[in-house]
């Protein structure tokens, strides 16, 4: 029963035979091998009127084989168009079918669609420009539990509901990306909770003086609302706390080994993994690229906005001053 076939004319001989003798479809699955569901379905599609003719059934559902709706993306040029563009721009399925949604486009397709159309529609060049770059799909398996261990007085269950539930906006999550081509060198990000508008800091050392400094200096791009707080790991470069709290900004700390305590960070490190692999040189790497992967980031849409994307959600609650990055 693992290893699913479709049904074949003896198998639907074997189903008329027995009904016949007035077995019950579970009788009738244990027989054949199958689970209960593929019988009802069969009797469901193919049956002619209360009676179930073996060859009947069988023409029925080789007519429909033949018959079946071509996909979308093969037929209506423009929508093509549309998914391919966006695809190459670093879209992934959900995004881009959640903003044709949203726009409300003449054309549209799910994600399942188009998930199938590079998986299974012999488009494996396709792949490289999805966000994980695999060539199978991947099952999803739930995160295990991880035991907490409390060592700081800063702790993110100190933070205020308002900010856990993501109510207002200026609250912040930071994390750092390290590189393998050099252990010295970093770049933190920023991410908005409520918007999941990011920024991008690079970093020549890990002193946590300096990182928290620049920081600092980075937190006057947006306006001083709309810097409330931060929530970092446990990392020894983010210790200095003193230096954004002396400016207003309340900062807090995730629980030891507890990445999932700031997700929306995590969530976006993944996503610019794309772009700064763990060999990237950062000597290679400027500001000024990682002001304009920000810049990407934040006007690509995302499901957790209603596919509206970070800058316009940005826009909404307060004037951004550096229009490079947003």
């Amino acid at each position: 029963m693992n290893d699913y076939t479709q049904l074949r004319l003896k198998d639907r001989r074997r189903i008329s035979i027995y009904l016949e003798m007035g077995l019950k479809i579970k009788e009738i699955a244990n027989k054949l091998g199958r689970h209960k569901a593929t019988i009802y379905r069969e009797l469901q599609r193919n049956r002619t009127g209360k009676y179930y003719l073996p060859g009947v059934a069988n023409d029925k559902a080789l007519k429909r084989k033949e018959h079946n709706r071509p996909c979308k993306l093969k037929s209506d040029r423009k929508l093509y168009g549309y998914f391919l563009r966006k695809l190459r721009k670093g879209w992934s399925p959900e995004q881009i079918s959640g903003r044709l949604k949203k726009r409300n486009k003449k054309y549209y397709a799910s994600p399942e669609t188009m998930y199938r159309y590079i998986y299974w529609g012999n488009n494996k060049r396709l792949c490289k420009y999805l966000p994980q770059r695999r060539l199978k799909r991947k099952k999803r398996y739930t995160r295990s539990k991880r035991q907490n261990i409390y060592l700081m007085n800063r702790l993110v269950y100190r933070r205020p509901e308002e900010i856990n539930n993501r109510e207002t906006y200026g609250h912040w999550e930071g994390d750092s990306l390290e590189f393998s081509t050099n252990r010295k060198k970093m770049v933190v990000t920023l991410v908005e909770r409520k918007t999941r508008a990011v920024m991008l800091i690079k970093n020549e050392e890990r002193k946590s003086a300096k990182v928290m400094t620049k920081i600092a200096d980075k937190s006057r791009c947006v306006v001083k609302k709309a810097f409330c707080s931060v929530t970092f790991d446990q990392g020894k470069e983010f210790s200095n706390f003193w230096k954004l709290e002396r400016n207003g900004c309340a900062v807090y700390y995730c629980e030891s080994r507890s990445p999932w305590q700031k997700g929306s960070n995590e969530n976006m490190n993944g996503r610019l993994r794309r772009y700064l692999s763990r060999d990237t040189d950062l000597d290679l790497v400027g500001q000024w690229y990682l002001d304009l992967l920000s810049k990407k980031m934040n006007n690509t849409p995302r499901k957790c906005l209603g596919f509206s994307t970070p800058k316009e959600k940005m826009q909404q609650f307060s004037k951004i001053l550096d229009r490079n990055i947003f």
